[in-house]
Protein backbone atom coordinates (compact mmCIF):
# COMPACT_ATOMS: atom_id res chain seq x y z
CA UNK A 1 0.00 0.00 0.00
CA UNK A 2 1.74 3.63 -0.82
CA UNK A 3 1.96 5.89 1.73
CA UNK A 4 -0.57 8.57 0.36
CA UNK A 5 -3.48 5.51 0.81
CA UNK A 6 -2.38 4.32 4.13
CA UNK A 7 -2.26 8.17 5.16
CA UNK A 8 -6.09 7.98 4.18
CA UNK A 9 -6.98 5.62 5.94
CA UNK A 10 -5.65 6.50 8.63
CA UNK A 11 -7.51 9.99 8.52
CA UNK A 12 -10.31 8.12 7.83
CA UNK A 13 -10.47 5.86 10.90
CA UNK A 14 -9.16 9.18 12.91
CA UNK A 15 -12.44 11.14 11.62
CA UNK A 16 -14.92 8.09 12.38
CA UNK A 17 -13.56 7.99 15.89
CA UNK A 18 -13.64 11.41 16.45
CA UNK A 19 -17.03 11.86 15.32
CA UNK A 20 -18.31 8.67 17.55
CA UNK A 21 -16.34 10.23 20.92
CA UNK A 22 -18.04 13.57 19.67
CA UNK A 23 -21.50 11.96 19.69
CA UNK A 24 -21.33 9.84 23.07
CA UNK A 25 -20.10 12.87 24.85
CA UNK A 26 -23.30 15.45 23.69
CA UNK A 27 -25.67 12.35 25.41
CA UNK A 28 -25.77 13.10 29.36
CA UNK A 29 -26.24 9.46 29.69
CA UNK A 30 -25.70 6.14 27.60
CA UNK A 31 -25.50 2.13 28.18
CA UNK A 32 -22.65 0.99 27.44
CA UNK A 33 -22.43 -2.97 26.14
CA UNK A 34 -19.35 -4.79 25.99
CA UNK A 35 -19.57 -7.92 23.49
CA UNK A 36 -17.58 -10.32 23.22
CA UNK A 37 -17.96 -13.19 19.96
CA UNK A 38 -16.98 -16.49 18.17
CA UNK A 39 -18.69 -17.83 15.62
CA UNK A 40 -17.56 -18.71 11.34
CA UNK A 41 -17.62 -17.17 8.29
CA UNK A 42 -18.01 -18.53 4.65
CA UNK A 43 -15.50 -16.27 2.31
CA UNK A 44 -17.22 -17.10 -1.54
CA UNK A 45 -14.65 -17.54 -4.20
CA UNK A 46 -12.69 -14.45 -5.46
CA UNK A 47 -10.29 -13.28 -8.13
CA UNK A 48 -6.35 -12.86 -6.94
CA UNK A 49 -4.52 -10.33 -8.33
CA UNK A 50 -0.60 -10.45 -8.13
CA UNK A 51 1.87 -8.50 -9.52
CA UNK A 52 5.55 -9.23 -9.21
CA UNK A 53 8.89 -6.93 -10.57
CA UNK A 54 10.05 -7.48 -13.67
CA UNK A 55 6.44 -7.90 -15.85
CA UNK A 56 4.72 -10.27 -13.69
CA UNK A 57 0.59 -9.62 -13.52
CA UNK A 58 -1.40 -12.29 -12.91
CA UNK A 59 -4.89 -12.81 -12.17
CA UNK A 60 -5.91 -16.06 -10.55
CA UNK A 61 -10.14 -16.69 -11.39
CA UNK A 62 -12.03 -17.99 -8.69
CA UNK A 63 -10.13 -19.03 -6.02
CA UNK A 64 -11.33 -20.85 -3.06
CA UNK A 65 -10.72 -20.01 0.94
CA UNK A 66 -11.25 -21.98 3.20
CA UNK A 67 -12.10 -20.02 6.72
CA UNK A 68 -10.37 -22.62 9.72
CA UNK A 69 -13.45 -20.67 11.62
CA UNK A 70 -12.06 -22.58 14.52
CA UNK A 71 -8.10 -23.66 14.01
CA UNK A 72 -5.59 -21.76 16.48
CA UNK A 73 -6.35 -18.48 16.38
CA UNK A 74 -10.07 -19.08 16.12
CA UNK A 75 -12.51 -16.51 14.67
CA UNK A 76 -13.43 -13.97 17.24
CA UNK A 77 -14.71 -10.70 17.64
CA UNK A 78 -15.25 -7.77 19.97
CA UNK A 79 -17.70 -5.07 20.33
CA UNK A 80 -18.10 -1.93 22.34
CA UNK A 81 -21.61 -0.39 22.09
CA UNK A 82 -23.03 2.57 23.39
CA UNK A 83 -27.32 2.84 23.32
CA UNK A 84 -28.01 6.36 23.78
CA UNK A 85 -30.08 7.47 26.61
CA UNK A 86 -32.00 10.22 24.56
CA UNK A 87 -32.76 7.95 21.95
CA UNK A 88 -32.49 4.22 23.33
CA UNK A 89 -33.39 2.55 20.38
CA UNK A 90 -29.89 4.01 18.68
CA UNK A 91 -26.75 2.81 18.95
CA UNK A 92 -23.06 3.58 17.99
CA UNK A 93 -20.12 0.62 18.36
CA UNK A 94 -16.56 -0.02 17.40
CA UNK A 95 -16.34 -3.17 16.19
CA UNK A 96 -13.40 -5.62 15.80
CA UNK A 97 -13.56 -9.12 13.49
CA UNK A 98 -10.76 -11.68 13.41
CA UNK A 99 -11.54 -14.08 10.71
CA UNK A 100 -9.34 -16.14 8.36
CA UNK A 101 -8.53 -16.75 4.54
CA UNK A 102 -6.50 -19.73 3.10
CA UNK A 103 -6.30 -20.69 -0.27
CA UNK A 104 -5.88 -24.54 -1.36
CA UNK A 105 -2.56 -24.46 -3.39
CA UNK A 106 -4.22 -27.68 -4.57
CA UNK A 107 -6.82 -26.10 -6.59
CA UNK A 108 -5.84 -25.49 -10.33
CA UNK A 109 -7.55 -22.16 -11.31
CA UNK A 110 -7.66 -19.99 -14.75
CA UNK A 111 -4.83 -17.90 -15.06
CA UNK A 112 -4.62 -14.58 -17.36
CA UNK A 113 -1.69 -11.83 -17.44
CA UNK A 114 1.93 -11.49 -17.88
CA UNK A 115 4.68 -13.62 -16.51
CA UNK A 116 7.92 -12.06 -16.67
CA UNK A 117 6.59 -10.37 -19.44
CA UNK A 118 5.03 -13.14 -21.96
CA UNK A 119 1.27 -13.51 -21.86
CA UNK A 120 -0.40 -16.13 -19.89
CA UNK A 121 -3.83 -17.47 -20.27
CA UNK A 122 -4.26 -20.67 -18.87
CA UNK A 123 -5.20 -23.13 -16.23
CA UNK A 124 -2.68 -24.37 -13.58
CA UNK A 125 -2.65 -24.99 -9.75
CA UNK A 126 -1.81 -21.96 -7.43
CA UNK A 127 1.58 -24.01 -6.07
CA UNK A 128 3.00 -22.93 -9.33
CA UNK A 129 2.83 -19.45 -8.39
CA UNK A 130 2.27 -19.76 -4.62
CA UNK A 131 3.68 -21.61 -1.73
CA UNK A 132 1.65 -19.79 0.70
CA UNK A 133 -1.50 -17.69 0.25
CA UNK A 134 -3.54 -16.61 3.25
CA UNK A 135 -4.79 -14.33 5.80
CA UNK A 136 -4.61 -16.18 8.94
CA UNK A 137 -3.65 -14.20 11.40
CA UNK A 138 -6.11 -12.68 9.47
CA UNK A 139 -8.69 -11.37 7.73
CA UNK A 140 -9.10 -8.37 9.78
CA UNK A 141 -12.16 -5.75 10.02
CA UNK A 142 -12.32 -2.78 12.26
CA UNK A 143 -14.84 -0.70 11.70
CA UNK A 144 -17.38 2.16 12.97
CA UNK A 145 -21.05 1.26 12.77
CA UNK A 146 -24.21 2.44 13.63
CA UNK A 147 -27.38 0.29 15.73
CA UNK A 148 -30.99 -0.21 15.66
CA UNK A 149 -32.77 -1.79 18.20
CA UNK A 150 -36.90 -2.73 19.16
CA UNK A 151 -37.81 -3.34 22.00
CA UNK A 152 -40.56 -5.82 21.78
CA UNK A 153 -42.22 -5.26 25.53
CA UNK A 154 -41.18 -2.75 27.92
CA UNK A 155 -37.62 -3.70 29.03
CA UNK A 156 -37.35 -5.95 31.78
CA UNK A 157 -40.97 -6.87 31.80
CA UNK A 158 -41.42 -10.81 33.62
CA UNK A 159 -42.30 -11.88 29.99
CA UNK A 160 -39.91 -13.67 27.13
CA UNK A 161 -40.83 -10.80 25.32
CA UNK A 162 -39.02 -8.08 27.73
CA UNK A 163 -36.16 -9.87 27.52
CA UNK A 164 -35.42 -9.71 23.34
CA UNK A 165 -33.98 -7.16 21.33
CA UNK A 166 -33.81 -7.57 17.86
CA UNK A 167 -31.32 -5.32 15.98
CA UNK A 168 -29.73 -4.50 12.96
CA UNK A 169 -26.45 -2.86 11.98
CA UNK A 170 -24.07 -1.26 9.50
CA UNK A 171 -20.87 0.09 9.35
CA UNK A 172 -17.33 1.18 7.59
CA UNK A 173 -14.00 1.34 8.39
CA UNK A 174 -10.58 -0.42 7.37
CA UNK A 175 -9.14 -3.94 6.54
CA UNK A 176 -6.42 -5.28 8.76
CA UNK A 177 -4.95 -8.48 7.44
CA UNK A 178 -2.23 -10.33 8.08
CA UNK A 179 -0.68 -11.02 4.86
CA UNK A 180 0.95 -14.44 4.28
CA UNK A 181 2.06 -14.72 0.69
CA UNK A 182 4.91 -16.94 -0.27
CA UNK A 183 6.39 -16.72 -3.81
CA UNK A 184 9.88 -18.35 -5.28
CA UNK A 185 10.89 -14.75 -4.93
CA UNK A 186 9.69 -13.00 -1.86
CA UNK A 187 8.23 -13.93 1.82
CA UNK A 188 5.78 -11.82 3.43
CA UNK A 189 4.36 -12.57 7.06
CA UNK A 190 3.08 -8.63 8.01
CA UNK A 191 -0.29 -7.22 9.39
CA UNK A 192 -0.58 -4.58 6.97
CA UNK A 193 -3.52 -1.32 6.49
CA UNK A 194 -5.59 -3.13 3.32
CA UNK A 195 -8.08 -0.58 2.62
CA UNK A 196 -11.84 0.39 2.94
CA UNK A 197 -14.04 -2.39 4.71
CA UNK A 198 -17.61 -2.79 5.32
CA UNK A 199 -20.17 -4.70 7.02
CA UNK A 200 -24.14 -4.79 7.68
CA UNK A 201 -25.93 -7.49 10.26
CA UNK A 202 -28.70 -8.40 12.21
CA UNK A 203 -29.03 -10.52 15.37
CA UNK A 204 -31.28 -11.08 18.30
CA UNK A 205 -30.35 -10.13 21.93
CA UNK A 206 -31.77 -11.81 25.15
CA UNK A 207 -31.00 -10.74 28.42
CA UNK A 208 -30.06 -13.00 30.76
CA UNK A 209 -29.73 -10.76 34.08
CA UNK A 210 -29.78 -7.18 34.22
CA UNK A 211 -25.81 -6.93 33.42
CA UNK A 212 -25.12 -10.09 31.16
CA UNK A 213 -27.04 -11.31 27.80
CA UNK A 214 -26.93 -13.48 25.10
CA UNK A 215 -26.66 -12.79 21.53
CA UNK A 216 -26.93 -14.36 18.34
CA UNK A 217 -25.87 -12.74 14.88
CA UNK A 218 -25.29 -12.52 11.06
CA UNK A 219 -23.48 -10.32 8.64
CA UNK A 220 -22.36 -9.91 5.51
CA UNK A 221 -18.78 -7.90 4.94
CA UNK A 222 -16.91 -6.61 2.29
CA UNK A 223 -13.26 -5.34 2.18
CA UNK A 224 -10.35 -4.11 -0.37
CA UNK A 225 -7.29 -5.68 0.62
CA UNK A 226 -4.42 -4.50 -1.15
CA UNK A 227 -0.91 -5.91 0.49
CA UNK A 228 2.40 -5.37 -0.23
CA UNK A 229 5.15 -7.79 -0.97
CA UNK A 230 8.52 -7.88 0.40
CA UNK A 231 10.09 -7.53 -3.11
CA UNK A 232 7.60 -4.81 -4.29
CA UNK A 233 5.26 -6.53 -5.61
CA UNK A 234 1.35 -7.10 -4.67
CA UNK A 235 -1.19 -9.03 -3.53
CA UNK A 236 -4.98 -7.97 -3.97
CA UNK A 237 -8.35 -9.28 -3.22
CA UNK A 238 -12.10 -8.29 -2.24
CA UNK A 239 -13.80 -10.51 -0.40
CA UNK A 240 -17.57 -10.95 0.76
CA UNK A 241 -17.47 -12.70 3.69
CA UNK A 242 -20.95 -14.59 5.37
CA UNK A 243 -20.47 -14.51 9.35
CA UNK A 244 -22.46 -16.32 11.66
CA UNK A 245 -21.70 -15.38 15.37
CA UNK A 246 -22.95 -15.72 18.63
CA UNK A 247 -21.84 -14.17 22.48
CA UNK A 248 -21.85 -12.85 25.26
CA UNK A 249 -22.46 -8.89 26.23
CA UNK A 250 -21.71 -7.23 29.36
CA UNK A 251 -24.34 -4.18 29.98
CA UNK A 252 -22.89 -1.30 32.05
Amino acid sequence: MTLARLDRWRRFVTYALMITASLLTSTAHAEWVLSLYGGFAHTPDTDVEFAEPGGTELTFKDVSWEDESFSDPPYFGVRLTYWIDRAPNWGLAVDFTHAKMVADLDQSVRVTGTRNGMPVDTVEPLSNTFSDLELTHGHNLLTANLLYRWFLQPRGSPSLLGRLQPYIGAGAGVALPHVDVNTDNSITDSYQVGGFAAQGFVGLNIDMVKWLSLFIETKLSYADIDGDLTDGGSIAVEPWTHHVTFGLSFNF
